[in-house]
């Protein structure tokens, strides 16, 4: 009788402090919001941050700090949101097409590499130089794919 107490006890003392980190990581605050009608603009041209469901959404300010909603902002400067439940994470993330590649003035081909082969390059959009017809750069496509 003695020994499945002990165990018990143990068990209880296990679970209790393996569920006191998830506690401890999630917690709720009380704060006062201040609603200044804050406006945000991009490039000089003010727009309206919206949910995912298209409802708008008023950025607020607590203690001094500005908090605006992080996919209406994400969403204006061309990333792709994502959010994670399971761990509390916002994913932000370049879409693929406007991911940036390396060209030269004169070349048929895109680089992922802005010193592959030398030369002198700009930075476009993947899907600029998908536009202009050219293909990736043999050298850059092995050292991606080694990644």
């Amino acid at each position: 009788m003695k020994r499945k107490l002990i165990f018990l006890l143990l068990t209880v003392a296990v679970v209790l402090s393996l569920s006191y980190g998830v506690y401890a990581v999630s917690e709720n605050r009380t704060a006062e919001l201040a609603f200044r009608d804050i406006k945000i603009t991009l490039n000089g041209e003010e727009f309206t941050p919206k949910d995912a469901n298209g409802k708008t959404v008023e950025p607020f300010i607590i203690d001094g700090t500005t908090y605006l909603p992080v996919r209406g902002v994400a969403e204006a400067l061309g990333l792709l949101v994502e959010w994670e439940g399971s761990t509390f994470t916002v994913k932000l993330s370049v879409p693929e097409d406007a991911k940036p590649v390396f060209i030269t003035a004169t070349g048929k081909r895109y680089h992922y590499d802005d010193h592959c082969n030398g030369g002198t390059y700009w930075e476009v959009p993947l899907s600029s130089a998908l536009g202009m017809g050219l293909t990736p750069c043999d050298k850059c496509v092995l050292k991606v794919g080694s990644d």
